[in-house]
C-alpha cells in the first residue's frame, strides 16, 4: 500500500470513527498478558509493538498526530520504607506537574486530568488495582477534541482487570524472570540511593574506592564512566580516573536527596524529555544496550560497549544533576544480584 493510499484510508477511518457516532466506531484489542489487563483502541491508531518490559504499548495514528500510551506502573515512596502512594497522594503530584489543566476529577480509585500545552490536548486516566496503576495516555490536536471525546471515553470504560492474571501470569510464561526482576529492583534501587548516592557527594565516592558503594559493584566487571569533553561521549575506567577532571565538582551534596517518588518509565522514553520537578523524582527503565560510542567522526561508525555479561538484563535509573540534567547510572543483573556497571554524564550533551 503506498504512502498515499495509506493517508486516505486514514483521513477515511477517522471521517467514519468520529461523523457515524461512537456506537458505529471500530475498535481493536490488546491484552497484556505480564499485568493481565485489556483494553480497546480504535482502529485509526497503528499499534507499536510492546514495550521491552511487556508493561504496555503505545498506538499511533498515520498522520503521527494522535497517540495513545497504555501502560502498568507502581508509585511508592522509597524514603519511608517503599510504603505505596494513596491514589489521592499521585493525583495531587500529577497536578502539581500538570500545566494547563482544564478538566480534572479523582475518585475513590481512579483519576483523569485533562490538560493543554501548546496546540494539544492530554488526557491522562490512571486506576489502582491492588498495589498498580493502569494507566492510559492520550494526547491530541485541540482542533480534534469534540471529535475524539466519545472515543476516549471509550477507551477508558474498555479498561478491564483480571486480578488473577496480576499474582499468577508471570509464573505461567517465560517472563517470569524478566517480571520478578523489574517487581523488585525498587527495592535494590532504595538500598543504593540511601547507602550511597544520598550520603554524599557520587563523584568523591567513585573515585574514593569508597568501601559501601564497593558493595553495588561487581568486582570482575568494576564500574566505567561515560562522559562527554566535547561533543562526542568517551568511556572512562577507574584507572582512567572515570574522565574526571579538576573542574568536576566533588563536594556539593545531591539535591536528589528530596526526591519521594520512584517511577517506572516504559523503554522509549528519551530521559533528556523527563520532568524531575525540583529533583523530587527519581525514573527508571529497561535498557535494551547499552549506548554505543562513536569511532569515527566523518563516517558516524559507532562500537558497542562489552560487558563480561552479554546475556544480562539492564536497568537504567535517572537521577537529575546539580543543574536539572538527567545522569544515569546503569545497573546489571549478575549472578550475585544487581550491579551498578555504568555511570553516564553524557547524556543530553549538545
Amino acid at each position: 500500500m503506498t504512502t498515499a493510499v495509506k493517508r486516505i484510508f486514514f483521513v477515511m477511518a477517522f471521517v467514519l470513527l468520529t461523523a457515524c457516532g461512537e456506537s458505529s466506531a471500530s475498535y481493536e484489542t490488546y491484552h497484556n498478558q505480564r499485568y493481565g489487563y485489556t483494553v480497546e483502541y480504535p482502529v485509526l491508531l497503528v499499534a507499536q509493538g510492546e514495550a521491552t518490559n511487556q508493561d504496555g504499548q503505545k498506538f499511533i495514528s498515520e498522520d503521527q498526530a494522535i497517540e495513545l500510551l497504555v501502560y502498568r506502573d507502581y508509585k511508592n515512596d522509597y524514603l519511608s520504607g517503599g510504603d505505596l502512594y494513596s491514589i489521592e497522594d499521585v493525583y495531587q503530584e500529577h497536578l502539581s506537574v500538570s500545566e494547563g489543566v482544564f478538566n480534572k476529577k479523582l475518585e475513590d480509585s481512579s483519576y483523569i486530568i485533562e490538560y493543554k500545552i501548546d496546540d494539544i490536548l492530554h488526557t491522562d486516566y490512571a486506576l489502582l488495582h491492588g498495589d498498580n496503576y493502569f494507566n492510559i495516555r492520550f494526547s491530541y490536536p485541540e482542533k480534534d477534541q469534540e471529535r475524539l471525546q466519545g472515543t476516549i471515553e471509550h477507551v477508558i470504560k474498555s479498561l478491564t482487570l483480571d486480578p488473577a492474571d496480576l499474582s499468577a501470569q508471570g509464573q505461567e510464561d517465560g517472563n517470569a524472570q524478566a517480571a520478578g526482576l523489574a517487581d523488585t529492583f525498587p527495592a535494590f534501587l532504595e538500598g543504593f540511593l540511601s547507602d550511597v548516592y544520598l550520603r554524599e557527594n557520587f563523584n568523591h565516592v567513585l573515585r574514593s574506592n569508597d568501601k559501601t558503594l564497593a558493595t553495588y559493584i561487581d568486582p570482575n566487571m568494576d564500574v566505567r564512566r561515560y562522559y562527554a569533553p566535547g561533543t562526542v561521549a568517551k568511556l572512562g575506567s577507574r584507572a582512567e580516573d572515570f574522565g574526571f577532571t579538576q573542574g568536576d565538582d566533588f563536594s556539593s551534596q545531591t539535591k536528589a536527596g528530596e526526591a519521594a517518588v520512584l517511577e517506572f518509565i516504559t523503554a522509549d522514553v528519551n530521559p533528556c524529555d523527563l520532568d524531575f520537578y525540583k529533583n523530587k523524582i527519581v525514573y527508571y527503565k529497561w535498557l535494551h544496550e547499552l549506548p554505543e560510542l562513536l569511532v569515527d567522526m566523518e563516517t558516524f561508525a559507532t562500537k558497542s560497549v562489552e560487558v563480561i555479561y552479554p546475556a544480562a538484563e539492564i536497568m537504567a535509573v535517572y537521577i537529575a544533576d546539580s543543574y536539572g540534567n538527567p545522569r544515569g547510572f546503569y545497573f546489571i543483573n549478575t549472578p550475585n544480584g544487581w550491579k551498578l556497571a555504568f555511570v553516564d554524564d553524557s547524556l543530553c550533551q549538545a
